[in-house]
């Protein structure tokens, strides 16, 4: 880890490029080596990060920094943004407000013990997968997210729960389990969140009219 931050470091003033291998690992070099390599930029800057109390990364919990509202509501200023790429994608805004709630609670600069970025909380190998290079840019952030969440739900018949517990716990984890939500207490906590939120984001809407 700390040869990878100090690779990082010294590209901090250059072009970056990696891609993922079949093994799932990252590959960053500052050449395009190949057709492969594709621009990143994680826009990293350790002082935006909010930490929590325990020392990890989480979202909004630095009374000096911005704060992000668990119940959604520092969202507003993602509407715009949200209702294009989900017109783009061709999947319900209401879906990528649930899942940006729960995931990071609108907080673009979180970053989870596990290394997931962003709005959409995105892995490096999902980033890469589905086109976001820029992983704390909000834009590329969600298109990736959204796009992610659009092939899980292919890939699960259109079943949200299935989709949804595929982007916590991963599609082995749900193959693994014969196309059920995996057993794990996170995950189906999880699961459950989002489908409320995203039922009351629905609900709110029909009542508005």
């Amino acid at each position: 880890m700390f040869l990878v931050c100090f690779f990082l470091s010294k590209l901090s003033h250059s072009q970056i490029f990696a891609f993922v291998d079949s093994n799932g690992k990252l590959i960053i070099s500052d050449k395009k080596e190949n057709e492969h390599f594709k621009k990143f930029d994680p826009l990293i800057n350790k002082a935006d990060k909010p930490k929590a109390k325990n020392g990890e990364n989480a979202p909004g919990n630095d009374a000096t920094k911005t704060h992000y509202a668990a119940d959604g509501s520092s969202g507003k200023k993602y509407n715009d943004l949200i209702n294009a790429i989900a017109e783009e994608v061709g999947i319900s805004a209401h879906l990528l407000h649930a899942v940006i709630q729960v995931e990071s609670a609108y907080n673009p600069n979180a970053t989870s013990p596990k290394g997931a970025m962003g709005l959409m909380q995105l892995i490096p190998a999902t980033a890469e997968r589905f086109g976001a290079y820029r992983v704390y840019d909000p834009e590329s952030n969600v298109r990736g997210g959204a796009r992610f969440l659009k092939y899980l739900l292919a890939q699960f018949n259109h079943n949200l729960h299935l989709a949804l517990a595929a982007y916590n716990a991963g599609e082995g984890a749900v193959k693994k389990y014969n196309n059920n939500i995996p057993a794990y207490a996170e995950t189906q906590a999880y699961v459950s969140r989002v489908i409320t939120i995203f039922e009351q984001r629905k609900h709110r809407e029909q009542t508005n009219y």
